[in-house]
């Protein structure tokens, strides 16, 4: 695997903070430096779909590696294939950013897969079926298929009922309805105060 001796400069470290609005301390983009550094096949530099995918998949039981196909999506910011360290902390930081704003406008991009603006019906449950996919998620009580939870949280995030969901539809979906959220959020040691996704 990558090469697991590679350090982060105290320089490269200040600008991550400073400039790209990182909310991790110094020592915690060291540990994710080094992480990041063992995820590399040998030989690269920065890490690929199918490193992303494999390592992903490692924190799941079930089959994580089509929603880590999204969240890849997500953090290759210049689309070219791979991840640099720069992309992965910073998705990283958004993904889990304690500001609703940051969270709900990464958690769009993540739904809206093909990027025109607008989520479809298609887009979200090709989203929910990966989710579910991992044993840590199960449908809550009274749902018996993806399809059929997918359309009541389509339909009632779809207030004008054009087929599609907004930006502007998303967040005040969001504000009501924090489960879209969540769900992008797996947490492989969940506790019980998630039950209700994590049965």
């Amino acid at each position: 695997m990558g090469n697991k001796a590679a350090k982060l400069s105290p320089k490269t470290v200040e600008q991550l903070q400073k400039h790209m609005n990182v909310d991790f301390t110094s020592q915690e983009i060291k540990d994710w430096y080094q992480e990041y550094q063992k995820s590399l096949s040998s030989g690269e530099t920065q890490l690929s779909r199918d490193d992303f995918k494999r390592v992903y998949d490692k924190m799941f039981s079930g089959d994580a590696t089509s929603f880590a196909e999204q969240v890849f999506r997500s953090f290759d910011i210049n689309g070219n294939g791979y991840v640099d360290f720069q992309e992965f902390i910073v998705g990283l930081s958004i993904s889990s950013s304690p500001n609703n704003e940051t969270k709900w406008a990464w958690a769009f991009s993540m739904y809206d897969i093909d990027g025109d603006g607008f989520i479809s019906r298609e887009e979200m449950s090709h989203i929910m079926k990966a989710i579910f996919s991992m044993a840590e998620f199960k449908l809550p009580k009274g749902y018996k298929t993806t399809d059929e939870y997918t359309d009541d949280i389509f339909k009632s995030i779809d207030t004008n009922q054009d087929g599609l969901i907004s930006q502007e539809e998303f967040i005040n979906g969001a504000k009501t309805n924090p489960v879209i959220i969540d769900l992008l959020q797996p947490n492989p040691e969940a506790d019980d105060d998630n039950e209700d996704c994590y049965e």
